[in-house]
């Protein structure tokens, strides 16, 4: 194995601490996407992936073995610092139960399993478990090698060379190789495919099978973010063989299970994929998702026995599931957030005295007693949360002040106050129509008349969110650079409030860019203080996530990226 410069040891060894000290600060984006207005997974990163730390450019406990890469590059196998959380082989629970099906119901919403144009929660649930990415973020925040095995980049971090996993067959008996990772990347890189997810990994000028087993990525600039990027839920692998139309609803994937049967809005099946290359998993032997629209009725499903586990489990839900001597709930702390979107194209909210108006308007302790009984934390109008390193904490949202709201309004030219239309929708783990009414009593007595719209939550994600003016939304947590990338740069698909701003595109850039973390936290610094003044969204609250289950139910816990991760799932029964 290569030898580390002092200059990358250094800061491999900072950004271990940092991840570390990151650990608490985790979060998600919007729950899917679609396939012509992909949604956010509300977060859409700072799911958690650690919504702070760039992602070490690590390589597993097995050494990297040197490949050709470009010209100008020097590759360098890195040793992860022993500071860093790595994933570890799951030793066989005591008692472990194999085989079973498990019913786990979720909200309704569907549009592909396409990966780069991914949408609905459930979409990317299911995904998760026929396909893999290269790395994907775990429960304890830890990338744990999947279709990758290891990594190495060059010293100046602009390039990165990943060893791919040997033996590996897609469902449909294709041998994985480096050519489907060229594949899936230039398709989720492609204009044309319009995957929300773009900007993000727009970094990536070039993607390159050295082998049939090692892939590079040429970067345009140096980068410590794309290991976690690999992560994303996009960035799930498929064949190069198929055509990608049967993406929408087929799924060719390498993961544990395989999907056997798809009723739109009533449920899907999956099956344990015999050839899975991580030999012991999974557990069951069966999954069944039950999509049901209401609380109430998922909450109810969960006590009865009908299901096993209520995915996303409903903030109003969370006490009765608490109480009940046959269920449990498990809760993680999150960036994912609400938030309040204004379309800057259009009046009023091309008027910036306007959204400044909305948010003075906006009573955020309201909202988090309304929408998550007290629980999650106050947010300031930008994507990075209170407990994460770059957030900086003398950068202030202004209070909530009505007084000062009707002024802004006048001086916008609303002397008599303005009624405007909220659209909103009852979506699974996400309390955005009590957001909706908590604002409304808010904005009320600053001289906003609010009148709610509630739409149908199977239509909302392709059909209003990014079409009406001002909307409701949730995003999954992400670290820094995703959770601003994939919402704030100009030429982002998931632009929401099509906030166009030269400033922000290359101060994300540039954070993309800096190694020391008090430079980073200085750049992100002067993003927050944009964005609370610029208001192009208003982000209130920042929510934890829960999963409920039935007491029998092991291996399953919250992830704080609002993702279900069952390959370790069993029942004891």
């Amino acid at each position: 194995m290569s030898v580390i410069t002092d200059r990358k040891r250094a800061f491999l060894i900072l950004l271990a601490a940092f991840v570390v000290l990151a650990l608490p600060a985790i979060g998600v984006a919007c729950g899917g996407e679609a396939t012509s207005t992909p949604r956010p997974t509300i977060a859409p990163t700072a799911a958690p992936a650690p919504t702070a730390a760039p992602a070490p450019t690590a390589t597993t406990a097995a050494a990297a073995t040197s490949v050709p890469s470009g010209p100008t590059s020097t590759p360098r196998a890195v040793v992860v610092p022993t500071a860093l959380p790595t994933p570890t082989a799951i030793p066989e629970p005591a008692g472990l139960k194999r085989g079973g099906s498990l019913r786990v119901v979720m909200g309704v919403d569907y549009n592909t399993f396409d990966p780069p144009l991914l949408l609905g929660m459930p979409d990317v649930i299911i995904t998760q478990h026929t396909n893999d990415n290269l790395l994907l973020r775990q429960n304890d925040l830890a990338l744990k090698p999947l279709l990758a095995e290891s990594w190495e980049t060059n010293d100046d971090l602009t390039q990165y060379t990943f060893k791919l996993r040997e033996g590996v067959k897609f469902s449909h008996g294709k041998e994985f190789t480096a050519e489907d990772v060229v594949y899936s990347f230039k398709r989720l890189l492609d204009p044309d495919v319009g995957s929300p997810a773009r900007s993000t990994v727009g970094i990536i000028t070039d993607v390159v099978a050295v082998n049939d087993h090692t892939v590079r990525f040429d970067l345009d600039a140096t980068n410590a973010f794309l290991p976690d990027t690999m992560s994303i839920y996009q960035a799930r692998i498929t064949p190069s063989d198929i055509d990608a139309k049967r993406l929408v609803g087929e799924t060719f994937g390498t993961g544990p299970f395989v999907l056997t049967e798809h009723v739109p809005g009533e449920r899907s099946v999956l099956e344990r994929n015999p050839d899975y290359w991580e030999k012991g998993t999974p557990y069951l032997d069966e999954l069944v998702f039950l999509y049901m629209p209401e609380p109430e009725t998922k909450a109810e499903a969960l006590k009865t026995g009908a299901v096993d586990a209520y995915f996303r489990t409903d903030t109003q839900s969370v006490s009765s599931l608490e109480a009940h001597p046959e269920t449990r709930v498990s809760e993680t702390a999150s960036a994912s957030y609400l938030n309040l979107t204004m379309d800057m194209r259009v009046a009023p909210w091309d008027n910036k005295l306007v959204r400044q108006a909305m948010q003075a308007a906006t009573d955020r302790q309201a909202i988090r007693q309304a929408a998550l009984f007290g629980k999650g934390a106050i947010a300031r109008d930008h994507p990075i949360p209170p407990n994460d390193p770059h957030f900086a904490a003398d950068v202030e949202v202004p209070p909530y002040d009505p007084v000062r709201a009707k002024e802004l309004l006048a001086e916008a030219g609303y002397p008599d106050g303005l009624e405007v239309t909220l659209f909103t929708a009852a979506v699974a783990g996400a309390s955005m129509v009590e957001m909706a009414v908590a604002l409304k009593e808010s904005a009320t007595p600053a001289g906003f008349e609010i009148n709610i719209e509630r739409m149908p939550e199977d239509q909302y994600w392709a059909s209003v969110w990014m079409t009406e003016p001002f909307t409701t939304v949730y995003w999954n947590g992400r670290t820094p650079n995703l959770a601003l990338s994939i919402v704030y740069l100009s030429d982002a698909e998931w632009n929401e409030s099509r906030y166009y701003n030269p400033i922000i595109d290359d101060l994300i850039a540039k954070a993309r860019s800096q190694t020391d973390q008090e430079a980073r936290k200085q750049t992100y610094a002067e993003v927050q203080r944009i964005l609370i003044d610029d208001v192009p969204r208003i982000i209130p609250v920042f929510q934890p996530y829960f999963v409920s289950m039935r007491n029998n139910v092991r291996g399953l816990e919250a992830h704080p990226n609002g993702w279900l991760i069952l390959n370790n799932t069993w029942i004891d029964n």
